[in-house]
């Protein structure tokens, strides 16, 4: 917790200190000036006059023409002694608020000097530096600010490096296909290769690839707007899964065994989006784990009375890492890596802001025997 005081009591304390050191100068200036003009009075009265007051002063009796002299000057003496007090007031008054005038700019240049560091901070990340730390300063809401301005900062750093990444990511997932298509194509027309029909379909799979990365990035665009989850209905999580599942058995072939184990689940879901978040698990599954055994998708409702949709499969599992990295865009483990397995490195990424969508956890790991398992938890029916 920050010890600084806030503004708005240092600004009190200003302003109090200003005044109390006004009111005590003030004080002190006046009663000096006041014992120096009646001194100063007294200094001009003639000798016998100024016997006289001497003696009184003592408590002595003065002479009678002393006292007599001293009498005719008195009104004199007395308009003058009452004149300093307000000479004084004025006098000094005006020079002790010239004075302490000065003493709460400074002051006050002290307060908001930060805010002046926050403003050129502020616009240097207008113009695109992020790379600012702006010091705390002496009050409690400008150590906010500048905190806020540093995380700003900071996040913004990392948004501009995540974007030059994605978009480097993205032409490198891109130029590979179409270098492909392009050499292929130009090869046809100039007649070095024949027009196949197998040619053609193996083309169509670089397209297809192509589509895959696109569809992705599209959804991953959507993501956080109100266009992302369109329309959500209350349905049983298990019927979707069996209709998914039984198209993407259709579509991988026998050489994948799917094993489902569907209990009734029900949840406030778009269907489309999970049915596309499924297929991505599955495909997940099937492209690093399909030759180590059965994908196992289970739909339930755990202890919490909340639904979930479970993929396990049986392969080499997840590295250490993954929990970090694996929903970063374009990531791919250096441990699973292999040029055949062609993955985009955007369908965890997909899947979790499908989940996100709707308000579920999206959950990762390593099985406590083998292989991975990803899982979708919803929130608990009302």
């Amino acid at each position: 917790m920050s010890r600084r005081p806030s503004l708005s009591i240092l600004a009190a304390m200003l302003v109090s200190f200003t005044q109390i050191i006004t009111i005590a100068l003030l004080y002190i200036s006046v009663d000096w000036y006041t014992d120096h003009a009646e001194l100063s009075a007294i200094e001009t009265l003639p000798d016998d006059a100024r016997s006289a007051w001497i003696s009184l002063n003592r408590g002595e009796l003065p002479d009678t023409k002393a006292l007599a002299a001293l009498v005719d000057l008195y009104p004199q003496l007395e308009e003058r002694t009452e004149e300093a007090p307000i000479v004084g007031v004025l006098g000094f008054g005006l020079a002790l608020i010239i004075f302490t005038s000065v003493i709460g700019v400074l002051l006050a240049y002290r307060i908001v000097a930060p805010l002046t560091r926050l403003t050129a901070a502020a616009e240097q990340i207008r113009q695109g530096n992020f790379h600012v730390d702006v010091e705390p300063g002496a009050t409690k809401e400008v150590e906010a600010l500048a905190a806020t301005i540093n995380r700003m900062a900071s996040e913004l750093l990392a948004l501009e490096t995540r974007l030059k990444f994605n978009s480097r990511a993205v032409a490198h997932e891109l130029r590979t296909p179409l270098t492909v298509l392009q050499g292929n194509l130009q090869a046809m027309v100039d007649g070095v290769l024949e027009a196949s029909e197998e040619r053609v379909r193996a083309l169509l799979l670089q397209t297809q690839s192509m589509s895959r990365v696109v569809d992705q990035l599209n959804t991953l665009s959507l993501a956080g707007t109100t266009n992302f989850i369109t329309a959500t209905t209350m349905t049983d999580l298990a019927l979707h899964v069996s209709d998914t599942i039984s198209l993407f058995q259709a579509s991988a072939g026998t050489s994948i065994d799917c094993r489902m184990h569907l209990l009734p689940a029900p949840a406030k879901i778009d269907p489309p989006r999970i049915r596309q978040a499924l297929l991505a698990l599955l495909e997940n599954a099937r492209r690093y784990a399909g030759d180590f055994g059965p994908i196992e998708v289970r739909t339930g409702v755990d202890e919490a009375g909340q639904s979930f949709i479970s993929v396990t499969d049986h392969g080499p599992g997840l590295p250490s890492d993954v929990e970090r990295s694996s929903f970063d865009m374009f990531w791919r483990s250096e441990a699973l890596t292999d040029p055949g397995l062609g993955g985009s490195g955007l369908g965890l990424t997909v899947v979790k802001a499908i989940a996100e969508g709707h308000n579920a956890r999206f959950e990762v790991g390593n099985g406590s025997n083998k292989g991975a398992y990803a899982k979708i938890v919803f929130q608990a029916v009302e």
